[in-house]
């Protein structure tokens, strides 16, 4: 897989995900609000303690390395809660873990040389975690002038999986802070509600991504990002 492709596909994903994402906006409608749970889902829910952050814990920083590489997206939609984002085609290295510390590892045994063609890729934010009813995943994105390149694929014995991603409409919430579960439910929930207030809904309730900034292995807080994939239909 080369990243040309993958470029290419980012171009017609945007274009296409872009005029869609306008669509879901222009259809999206102001609706009343409740603070019980009932039929539709919606909830209130206490704002948890999540943390102060401090400098190190929001830096754009991976150990000692600055990072340069973001992944790329278009705001198509901001309000006071969140943001609408149209994401391109890019390529992430996954993995499935028990452990937080274990799936970093594995991700950075690959991005350092572990794989097929001993290739070495920059060190990428954020580090993203999908949950789901199937259980969760970690993923960093490859970017930067070696990922143009090629991709390598991963070792035969490694845990890690290459995956083309992207080409799609998200919503997103910041936080800074501890992402433990009782805070990103809080904002889950506070995220979901938003949405149905202007008419747009998620296209799983059960599944949503946590973005995390800073230093990888640091437990301090730090800025987050939850998001959840908003339905184009």
């Amino acid at each position: 897989m080369t990243s040309a492709a993958t470029g290419t596909m980012g171009g017609v994903f945007s274009t296409v995900a872009r005029r869609r994402a306008r669509d879901v906006v222009t259809r999206g409608k102001k609706s009343s609000s409740t603070d019980d749970v009932g039929a539709s889902g919606r909830g209130k829910s206490t704002k948890p303690y999540a943390g102060d952050a401090d400098g190190d814990g929001v830096s754009a920083r991976v150990g000692a390395k600055e990072v340069s590489y973001v992944i790329p997206y278009d705001v198509v939609k901001k309000t006071k809660t969140y943001e609408l984002r149209v994401y391109g085609a890019y390529t992430v290295c996954a993995t499935q873990y028990d452990n937080r510390e274990q799936g970093i590892a594995t991700l950075m045994e690959y991005i350092e040389g572990g794989n097929a063609e001993r290739a070495m890729y920059a060190p990428t934010q954020p580090l993203t975690t999908r949950y789901s009813k199937d259980g969760k995943t970690m993923e960093l994105a490859l970017l930067g002038r070696r990922a143009r390149e090629s991709i390598a694929a991963p070792n035969e014995d490694s845990e890690v999986k290459v995956v083309a991603t992207g080409g799609e409409l998200l919503a997103a919430i910041e936080f800074i802070g501890v992402a433990t579960p009782e805070v990103a439910e809080y904002y889950r929930l506070t995220l979901a509600n938003a949405l149905a207030d202007d008419g747009l809904r998620a296209v799983d309730d059960g599944s949503f991504r946590l973005n995390t900034f800073g230093p990888l292995y640091s437990l301090k807080p730090r800025k987050n990002e939850l998001l959840v994939a908003v339905n184009m239909g």
